[in-house]
């Protein structure tokens, strides 16, 4: 499996469209895009404006189509002036046996 851990930090004054488009952008994923897993969304306790996603995609070739479509191009889009840090991580699952 391959996962995408993302880290961003959000303007405080842009957080409310941000979790919206946030959120449609994981139901869409995982309810349409071929190969999304699994999509969380989490927000740190202490800071609002900190958020966490943990994708988890079959093969890499599905992210890059995830990245491709509709719901993922609005909230990018909304990101370019929303998010103020950003810190992407990409990795092969292990399991453990």
């Amino acid at each position: 499996m391959y996962v995408v851990l993302v880290q961003v930090t959000v303007r405080s004054e842009m957080l409310e469209e941000f979790e919206r488009l946030l959120m449609h952008n994981a139901r869409e994923s995982v309810a349409r895009d071929r190969g999304c897993l699994r999509f969380d969304v989490s927000q740190h306790v202490d800071d609002p404006t900190r958020w966490v996603l943990h994708e988890v995609y079959d093969v890499p070739e599905s992210h890059a189509a995830h990245r491709q479509s509709p719901h993922f191009l609005a909230y990018d889009a909304f990101t370019r002036d929303a998010v103020i840090e950003k810190a992407v991580a990409r990795c092969l699952a292990k399991h453990v046996t």
